[in-house]
């Protein structure tokens, strides 16, 4: 099986690397692991950095109501990016985007202000496309902005100022973006294919924001549907549209950046999207592909340094990666209590994703899967992994006091994985996880 798999993989790499050799160079996408809910905090930025440097990771949408309700004070907003962030003088994220979800400019530009002095980001994110109400959308703000565009404009005007009081430097300031939808609808019933007076609305708020300081705009290649659709059937059931970002993207080409997000599940997709040296489009961004195959961001990483994939190569950086990240989780694990900001199920969380990766990637079968990238491991290497995983879950349970199963037997890793991690993140939190990996 091994040496079938292996022609596997070397077939799949040979024909990315011709995708990428094919095209010439112009100023080279990078890729965003997208803003998610629940997820992308501090111990997963971790993993997705160790695997991929240069891609630009996001801060999960911070509602200014929690981390700055209007009856705290700033040393209030400061406890709460340190609970996010860690102190000032340890921080140590690049390529960090804070998204921030509010519809108070008053309330936004002090807390851009304060951030920016305590903390560095590469760019400050004002959510536009949540639908979700839950997720701090639908009623007051996220995709329902998307129909106030002056008050956006005057959020994104209350950024520029906050990121002018905190940092004197313009140069040193980051970038100011906004992400959103190509169209937004009150409910499921009101929801058609999108027509040239959406265009030129979509057009208009941009222009809006544009004019209020923003430079970049990330945007999901679908409408937002604000009632009558759960979070995740907003995610599928509104129809992709590519050709209206890239439209857009054109029409502000030289003047406003445009990331399109939504869709892109697999290298292959991403690097025939970066390879169309046509499209106007700037970069590329994708969250529950990130979630559901993290150890992808090490090829995600080499077509972002136009480096041609080497499966040892590939390995040996997911090793690394992995075994760098259990280190920083015994860190976390064994700071003193005062000082501990995450929970062994936000620690264990990185690892169960890559784990159940591993899984898909073993139980893979190229006849029942042909639309699907095949996996960049053998079998003999996703063994590996799964060693360095067990003995990293090893060792979190006796930092922990929780015992485990420390048996070899590989045709039992994945159980014994398993069963490490529900006795340290807990089995409800596991089964959560495991019906909400379903769904992406």
């Amino acid at each position: 099986p091994s040496h079938s798999r292996s022609s596997i993989i070397m077939q799949h790499l040979l024909h990315i690397l011709a995708l990428s050799l094919g095209s010439t160079t112009k100023d080279a996408p990078t890729f965003h692991c997208a803003p998610m809910q629940c997820y992308t905090n501090q111990p997963l930025r971790k993993l997705f950095h160790l695997l991929s440097p240069s891609s630009i990771k996001w801060t999960e949408m911070e509602k200014l109501d929690d981390i700055f309700p209007k009856t705290k004070s700033v040393d209030y907003l400061q406890n709460n990016l340190e609970k996010r962030l860690g102190s000032p003088q340890s921080y140590d994220e690049t390529n960090l985007v804070l998204q921030l979800g509010s519809n108070d400019p008053d309330r936004l530009k002090v807390c851009v202000e304060h951030a920016v002095q305590s903390y560095s980001f590469r760019e400050l994110n004002l959510n536009c496309g949540c639908p979700a109400i839950e997720s701090g959308g639908a009623s007051t703000y996220g995709a329902s902005l998307m129909k106030q565009p002056q008050l956006t404009a005057s959020l994104v005007d209350s950024v520029r100022r906050g990121l002018e009081a905190g940092i004197s430097s313009e140069s040193d300031r980051p970038n100011i973006s906004v992400k959103c939808r190509i169209g937004v609808f009150d409910d499921a019933e009101q929801m058609r294919p999108l027509d040239e007076g959406d265009y030129d609305y979509l057009k208009e708020y941009i222009t809006a924001i544009h004019n209020a300081g923003a430079n970049h705009v990330v945007l999901h290649a679908r409408p937002a549907i604000l009632s009558g659709l759960s979070p995740v059937k907003n995610r599928i059931i509104p129809t992709l549209d590519y050709d209206f970002v890239r439209s857009i993207a054109a029409d502000f080409k030289g003047k406003v950046d445009i990331t399109l997000n939504g869709g892109i599940t697999s290298l292959t997709q991403l690097n025939s999207l970066r390879s169309d040296t046509s499209s106007p489009i700037s970069n590329y961004m994708a969250g529950r592909w990130s979630l559901r195959r993290p150890l992808d961001l090490v090829g995600v990483e080499g077509l972002i340094n136009d480096e041609s994939s080497a499966s040892l190569k590939e390995t040996n950086t997911i090793t690394t990666a992995l075994e760098n990240y259990i280190d920083y989780a015994l860190t976390m694990t064994t700071l003193p209590s005062h000082k501990q900001r995450f929970t062994s199920a936000d620690l264990c969380l990185p690892l169960y994703l890559a784990v159940e990766q591993l899984k898909d990637d073993w139980d893979y079968d190229e006849e029942d899967n042909p639309s699907e990238d095949p996996p960049l491991l053998s079998y003999d290497e996703i063994e590996s992994l799964y060693d360095v995983v067990r003995d990293g879950i090893t060792s979190l349970q006796e930092c922990c006091n929780k015992g485990g199963k420390k048996s070899k037997n590989s045709s039992n890793a994945y159980k014994l994985i398993s069963t490490s991690i529900k006795s340290l993140a807990g089995t409800k939190v596991v089964n959560k996880w495991k019906r909400n990996r379903a769904e992406l």
